[in-house]
């Protein structure tokens, strides 16, 4: 019977699954089942004793990030465990931890903020204090302090009722000076940003522009606008974790208090969108191409979305965008395969189907256009 890892998940949420999956390709190496065990009902404590006296798991995987205080050294007693999204500061002995690039992603978001050129920039943490939280608002700082730019933050205190704070969030949304950028720390409060504005009657992203974490499609292609978003490599964060789990298993001294896992690319949606397209038509095909332009569509699916004919729609994209809608689409696919690219592990030869180009011939030619000859390879090599 093949060794059983337990995986402790605070909920289903995607993340958790890719995460997971990372685990889960780690363990078709050693062999081992992973069994995942949800804390789903935080009303109904976890019996973490009694699941592992029926599983008798080699090791633990888990994720704390969201709490499951039933997880402690004294109920997992000798068994090796490896926390995920937990503080490595927690004081948990000889733990092992993996947790997110933090100040990466702090730095990505202002980055990609500071390209809009707004005069004022602004940060939201998680709703209670997080060390994930604080690690990104301090990067972010720090980055736009680089570019003599200042960061009002949110604060609101700990024991403040969920009401309370919503209340005192609406009030500084308001306050904020315009046009401002916005880094939400995790997209559920990108999405209560930007819920807060709509109630308020500002516009986004022409006086916020808004950025989250995890990108979550559930949160951000519902919000609306939609969302954009730091996409992190949670795949790869499971995979660590079983990975740091073996080597403690095969080497009970073997000590690394933390490995990350970092952000691999920003989704741009209509929450931070460089140009604020006045006709509503050429809005609603901009966001159609970003979200479609891998499923093969072409300028007649676009023509019809704006409503027009397709010498109509060609003329009012171009005259809003400056380019064809066929370029836009080809430019979404292009984002796409550069995406997938800095993926050491994604097969370079699926990209094109996974991007909706005709061929993987007709891909190479273009990458290689607008890569100054460069083949995905080569261009692979230089960014990873």
């Amino acid at each position: 019977m093949a060794d059983t890892v337990l995986f402790f998940v605070y909920s289903n949420k995607y993340i958790c699954a890719s995460r997971i999956d990372g685990a889960r390709r780690y363990a078709e190496r050693t062999g081992w089942n992973i069994q995942v065990i949800e804390r789903n009902n935080t009303d109904r404590p976890l019996d973490v004793k009694g699941i592992i006296d029926f599983w008798k798991p080699i090791g633990v995987i888990a994720e704390c990030g969201g709490g499951i205080p039933e997880i402690s050294r004294k109920t997992l007693g000798r068994i090796p465990c490896v926390y995920l999204d937990e503080n490595p500061s927690g004081g948990k002995g000889r733990a092992l931890y993996v947790n997110s690039d933090s100040a990466r992603v702090g730095e990505l978001a202002a980055k990609e903020l500071l390209a809009l050129n707004m005069p004022n920039y602004a940060f939201v943490g998680w709703r209670r204090p997080r060390f994930w939280s604080e690690e990104r608002r301090k990067a972010f700082a720090s980055a736009l302090e680089l570019h003599g730019r200042g960061c009002i933050v949110f604060d609101c205190p700990p024991a403040a009722s969920e009401l309370h704070r919503r209340e005192m969030l609406a009030a500084w949304i308001r306050s904020l000076p315009k046009p401002c950028g916005v880094f939400a720390a995790h997209d559920p409060v990108g999405e209560e940003v930007l819920t807060l504005a709509a109630s308020a009657g500002i516009s986004v992203p022409d006086e916020l522009a808004v950025i989250g974490v995890d990108d979550d499609p559930v949160i951000c292609e519902s919000t609306k606008p939609t969302l954009s978003s730091i996409m992190l490599d949670f795949e790869q964060g499971g995979y660590i974790c079983a990975e740091l789990l073996d080597r403690r298993l095969n080497d009970p001294r073997f000590v690394q208090a933390e490995r990350k896992f970092g952000p691999v690319f920003v989704t741009r949606r209509q929450s931070t969108r460089h140009t604020a397209l006045t006709d509503i038509r050429v809005a609603k095909a901009v966001e159609f191409i970003r979200s479609s332009a891998c499923d093969g569509i072409g300028t007649a699916e676009v023509a019809q979305v704006m409503g027009l004919s397709r010498r109509m729609a060609e003329l009012a994209f171009r005259r809003h965008t400056g380019r064809t809608i066929h370029d836009e689409i080809e430019s979404a696919r292009m984002d796409r395969a550069e995406r997938l690219l800095k993926n050491p592990r994604q097969n370079i030869a699926a990209i094109a189907g996974l991007c909706g180009w005709a061929s993987g011939s007709v891909l190479r030619k273009a990458f290689k256009e607008r890569h100054g000859g460069l083949s995905m390879r080569e261009w692979r090599s230089a960014h990873n």
